[in-house]
């Protein structure tokens, strides 16, 4: 019955500024709870999480404050002095690039998001330089996490945990509470104990493990992970992963070639594997992706994987197994070249991927080369591997390197069935820029060289 010139909005009901405070972003809408004592109050009950950025404490485009740590652990704590009793929360965020001489904060930061039994907690305090450095070790803040485990709590309403940039310890009894966890992500964490048997045994819950940047030498587990389905190990240098997850489905590795024990993850769908160099003369990792990976992923159905390619002379043999990928339906392969651009034996080998993968439907072969070797002749003395599932073929960075023309030609052969087959002269990896008189010379080799029956209505030179 207010007259309407009277008429404010704290007069609303408080539902309506319920709503009304829920489609804020966090920085306006705890900016209102500095209004009034009321506002602080709706504030309160309708803030289901808490993000703390360098987006939302400071404001945007303002050049004039210096976005220091000081700053930052101010403004939180004084934005958290204002919630007195913690409310319970959805989620709980702080990343900013903080050190262990900030540990007072982040452990009154730790201890309110315990109290407030959070149920999606990111601590990330890495530093703006991106990559794979680890970080130095005594600048790492020290993240306990009995602080979880304390008698009058559990950390049993946990569902994910998301740790940048620490010192893990998990020195303590009583981390069972962390049955409910269902999304573990580590990066750049070291850790001060035996982490995997001590926490990782105790997730029975976990479906998504992601661990990257991490010193974290091998992950074998005495108790089965039965929900998990995703699992991702990038830049940790391990040396060996043994682990029974029997409902996986989803792997993204990027490691130098270990054992890898996975036979009991037979539902696998996907798996993205990027294999780093070896340290070996004349040693690339082609021995590994035709043994060791389809004896440890035999079910999966779509393989992507990143390696560098040596071809020399000396590497024209290599080991064949009885294993085979018998459901893998999508192959993509990424291969720099590094060798002799005349060794065409050298990367003919690739065609025993055919064999490898008896139902293969698709085939993309990406590649870069480092240098531009090519001579106009085909040769048709190796005998085909007949694959008759095969139907579409696509060859990037293909048209510079005789063996690639080679193997081309030699897939057609093994292939019968196939429908298409595109050669793309454009280098589709990142690294060295190609030239467009080099994309021209090769696309009108590979026209020449290919312009045989066997290719007419499949063959489409990009």
């Amino acid at each position: 019955m207010t007259k309407p010139e009277a008429l404010q909005l704290h007069h609303l009901p408080d539902d309506v500024l319920h709503r009304i405070l829920s489609r804020l972003t966090f920085r306006e809408s705890s900016r209102m709870g500095l209004l009034s004592r009321k506002w602080q109050k709706l504030w309160r009950s309708c803030c289901p999480k808490l993000v703390f950025t360098r987006a939302t404490m400071f404001k945007p485009g303002n050049k004039t404050i210096r976005r220091t740590r000081t700053k930052f652990a101010r403004r939180v704590n004084s934005l958290l002095r204002q919630l007195c009793a913690p409310p319970t929360l959805n989620k709980f965020v702080v990343k900013f690039g903080l050190r262990r001489k900030h540990t007072c904060h982040v452990n009154r930061w730790v201890g309110f998001c315990s109290k407030s039994r959070a149920r999606h907690i990111t601590f990330d305090f890495t530093p703006g330089v991106k990559g794979i450095f680890r970080g130095l070790a005594d600048e790492k803040y020290i993240f306990h996490l009995h602080v979880f485990s304390v008698p009058d709590r559990s950390p049993a309403h946990i569902k994910s945990l998301h740790l940048s940039y620490v010192w893990l310890n998990t020195a303590t009894t009583g981390l069972t509470g962390f049955a409910n966890l269902k999304k573990l992500t580590l990066h750049k964490v070291s850790f001060l104990n035996d982490f995997q048997h001590l926490m990782l045994s105790e997730c029975t819950a976990l479906e998504w493990l992601s661990i990257s940047c991490s010193s974290f030498t091998e992950l074998t587990l005495c108790k089965p992970l039965r929900r998990l389905r995703y699992l991702s190990l990038h830049y940790c240098y391990m040396e060996k992963v043994d682990l029974e997850a029997p409902n996986l489905t989803s792997v993204d590795l990027t490691n130098r070639p270990i054992p890898l024990a996975l036979s009991e993850s037979l539902k696998v769908m996907e798996a993205n594997i990027k294999l780093l160099h070896k340290s070996v003369l004349y040693g690339d990792n082609l021995d590994y992706i035709c043994t060791e990976l389809p004896a440890a992923l035999p079910h999966v159905q779509k393989l992507s994987i990143t390696s560098t390619l040596c071809i020399y002379d000396e590497l024209q043999s290599f080991a064949k197994t009885s294993v085979r990928f018998i459901n893998l339906r999508h192959l993509s392969l990424y291969l720099p070249l590094y060798g002799d651009g005349r060794s065409v034996g050298g990367i003919l080998r690739l065609a025993y991927l055919l064999e490898l993968a008896p139902v293969l439907e698709e085939l993309e072969l990406h590649f870069r080369f480092s240098d531009f070797v090519i001579r106009q002749a085909i040769r048709v003395d190796m005998l085909p591997y007949r694959h008759d599932k095969l139907k579409r073929v696509v060859m990037s960075g293909a048209c510079h390197w005789q063996g690639l023309i080679e193997l081309a030609h030699h897939i057609r052969r093994c292939a019968s069935r196939i429908d298409c087959m595109i050669m793309d002269p454009m280098v589709r990896i990142k690294g060295l820029p190609t030239v467009d008189w080099l994309e021209e010379r090769g696309r009108r080799i590979a026209k020449e060289l290919l312009k045989r029956q066997e290719f007419q209505g499949v063959l489409t030179v990009l």
